[in-house]
Order: C-alpha cells, then structure tokens, then sequence
C-alpha cells in the first residue's frame, strides 16, 4: 500500500476528491485544510527573492574589502583536513 499527499487549490480540492473516489484501486481519500501557508508554497525563486529583499539596505558584507580574496580564503578553509 502507498499514501501519496497532493497539496491543492482550495476551489480543486472537491473536484479531486470525487474523481480519487471514483477510482477503483484508490482505498481511501483523507482531507487535511492547512490554514496557515508555509514556504512549501512558494517557489525557490520567491524564497530567494524574499530573502534577498529583507536584506537590502543591510550592508551585510560592507566588511568585504576585496570579493575575490574572501573567497579564496573561505575555499582554503574548505580544503583542510579535520
């Protein structure tokens, strides 16, 4: 036996719900309301985009003098044996 969940519309959720029960092999149709949206919704790129906004105006790497040395040093740390 396998459980599969499908996140849907709630105008679609009926919808899917009969066609599921018309299904002679489907054994058993639950429905779960999420009230409360997650990130599961949204795409990466909106999570990115999200998160990229809340950080403007920070200046979080004002501390950066030279970009290209940072990231030679930070792929030194990479390649050390613990």
């Amino acid at each position: 036996m396998t459980t599969i969940k499908v996140t849907v519309e709630d105008e679609n959720a009926d919808l899917l719900k009969k066609l599921l029960q018309e299904v002679s092999f489907v054994k058993n149709v639950e429905e779960e309301t999420i009230v409360n949206k997650s990130h599961e919704s949204e795409s990466s790129y909106d999570r990115i985009k999200k998160i990229l906004n809340e950080a403007k105006g920070k200046n979080l790497f004002a501390d950066i003098k030279d970009p290209v040395e940072w990231q030679r040093e930070l792929r030194k740390e990479w390649d050390r044996d613990f």
